[in-house]
């Protein structure tokens, strides 16, 4: 039986406006029939399901609403994932975590305030330390703030990173890229030499292959369903008629659902919007030197 990642967007507000974020941020929330139809899609297709992830915007911003789904799911052995900026943690959130989620990204960055002792002590009081990934956001200019960052947590006893170059959204000149190699290779060796240390997206993906496109099939704030949460940002927008699948109601994981021709469209637009852009074809190809170097190194 196949199953599926399903990402849902359950709100488009954001308390923070990072400069490399291209999400379409226009704060919008569900009201209580949109929840409703997502707890109904659930439940209809909760055994094709493989993994559910809370999207936003900042998700915990409503986080009474995700409290309501997962409240009025009927199977509770869900894996819950959720992508949070860490700047709204509570102890109910705290036991929502420790009871219900799966895996937690925390995205620390270079442009917000990160109180890693506030994190620490919220992580150590739910028994969490499994279930977190560090959302390690590496910008142009800032590079070494991302590396400290990473040195820091892994003194904190740390090891599961997600590491994120900003893609599209910012310029790299040569010499940052020269930067953001020298870090990949010290964290990739790291991981090397401790091989405790997680490194999130090269476990899934195993490689680049250079694309950096999310196939899980995407829940919009409008309860469209697409093939990728990529339409939820300026850049990709332009195809996300494209992209479309179907409304929420009308969608069956149970189908045998074939999505080449929407992954084939998604490389195609990548490839053409990327073409022309000297530095971010160098930004992928640094990315898949890595991957290579590290399956090579296991």
């Amino acid at each position: 039986m196949k199953k599926y990642n399903i990402i849902t967007h359950i709100t488009t507000f954001c308390n923070y406006n990072c400069s490399y974020c291209d999400v379409v941020k226009d704060k919008k929330y569900h009201n209580s029939q949109n929840l409703d139809k997502i707890i109904e899609f659930i439940n209809k297709n909760n055994l094709f399901i493989d993994r559910f992830k809370f999207f936003g915007g900042e998700p915990l911003l409503a986080f009474k609403d995700i409290k309501y789904i997962i409240d009025n799911v009927k199977d509770h052995s869900l894996n819950y994932e959720i992508v949070t900026n860490t700047s709204l943690l509570t102890d109910e959130i705290g036991k929502y975590f420790q009871r219900y989620f799966y895996i937690i990204f925390f995205s620390i960055d270079s442009e917000n305030d990160f109180d890693f002792e506030k994190v620490l002590n919220f992580i150590r009081k739910y028994n969490l330390e499994r279930k977190i990934y560090f959302n390690l956001i590496i910008s142009p200019w800032k590079h070494e703030i991302a590396l400290n960052q990473f040195f820091k947590l892994y003194e904190m006893w740390f090891k599961n990173f997600n590491i994120l170059p900003v893609y599209y959204t910012k310029i790299w000149n040569d010499d940052d890229l020269v930067w953001l190699s020298k870090i990949m290779k010290i964290i990739l060796d790291k991981s090397i030499i401790d091989k405790s240390i997680k490194l999130y997206w090269f476990q899934q993906n195993l490689w680049y292959n250079n694309s950096l496109l999310n196939k899980s099939i995407f829940i919009d704030i409008d309860l469209k369903i697409y093939y990728t949460d990529f339409v939820s940002t300026k850049l990709w927008k332009i195809i996300k008629n494209e992209l479309f699948l179907e409304n929420i109601n009308k969608f069956n994981l149970s189908e045998n659902l074939n999505f080449e021709d929407k992954q084939n469209l998604l490389i195609y637009y990548e490839k053409n919007i990327t073409k022309n852009i000297l530095w971010q074809q160098k930004l992928h190809k640094i990315m898949d030197y890595f991957s290579n170097y590290l399956n090579n190194k296991k």
